[in-house]
């Protein structure tokens, strides 16, 4: 069973910067994932990017280097279309890449990736998945601004609880997801909310660099869930 508090109530967020005060260089991070990358790198990381990806500057892209660096086996979900989406085509892609682990699976979603992982995991199985960090889940259903109609084929929202432990982070003036939508949406999937302050939508505009504070809710995440059995891997030195 997992130790993860599913209280559904927003925790305390550590630092609760604004958009453009969070720190960006791996130094920053190197600090809060040392003590924990051996449990961290018992597991495989899958990172799920969003609406047309996850750039360069993105903390996902900035997340998969990082933890390449120190050892952490990466995966990134591939779409042929990131501009134009069907949940069919997406949830392949997802299954793919689900196929591909060999040990238990932490998912890293953003966005539509957060809802494709929590409708395919209320519909399928996910392979190996331990569990999830849906950061940002765009509101499908709600949202109504102009890329509106390219998400609505992953509507509807899941209502029951996910098969896994997972905790969803959203800020306060996310544009996709308002924090009453947030809440409830947490309370439907089981997960522990998390209250990231102010940052938009934590994507590459939110200007957050390599996200330390996300990276610090990854590790509570894996350190509440259990160990698979060959055990944690052993890190190699960053390069």
């Amino acid at each position: 069973m997992s130790t993860v508090n599913h209280t559904n109530r927003i925790s305390p967020w550590r630092g609760d910067r604004p958009a453009g005060q969070s720190s960006t260089g791996t130094a920053d991070a190197a600090p809060v994932v040392a003590p924990s990358l051996m449990t961290l790198s018992a597991f495989e990381i899958v990172i799920v990017p969003g609406l047309y990806g996850s750039g360069p500057d993105h903390w996902q892209s900035r997340w998969e280097a990082f933890l390449h660096r120190q050892g952490v086996t990466v995966r990134r979900v591939v779409q042929r279309n990131w501009a134009n989406p069907t949940y069919r085509a997406w949830g392949n892609g997802l299954r793919h890449a689900m196929r591909a682990c060999r040990r238990p699976a932490i998912l890293v979603a953003h966005s539509l990736g957060a809802v494709l992982v929590a409708r395919r995991a209320s519909e399928h199985r996910l392979g190996i998945a331990a569990g999830a960090l849906l950061v940002a889940p765009a509101d499908v259903e709600q949202h109504a601004g102009p890329d509106a109609c390219r998400v609505g084929g992953f509507a509807p929202l899941p209502v029951t609880p996910l098969p896994f432990p997972s905790l969803l982070i959203a800020s306060r003036n996310d544009e996709w997801l308002s924090p009453a939508r947030a809440d409830a949406l947490a309370a439907r999937w089981g997960s522990t909310l998390v209250d990231a302050g102010r940052i938009g939508h934590i994507g590459s505009a939110s200007d957050i660099g390599l996200w330390p504070d996300g990276l610090s809710a990854l590790l509570q995440l894996a350190r509440s869930l259990p160990i698979p059995r060959d055990g944690p891997f052993t890190p190699m030195a960053s390069q």
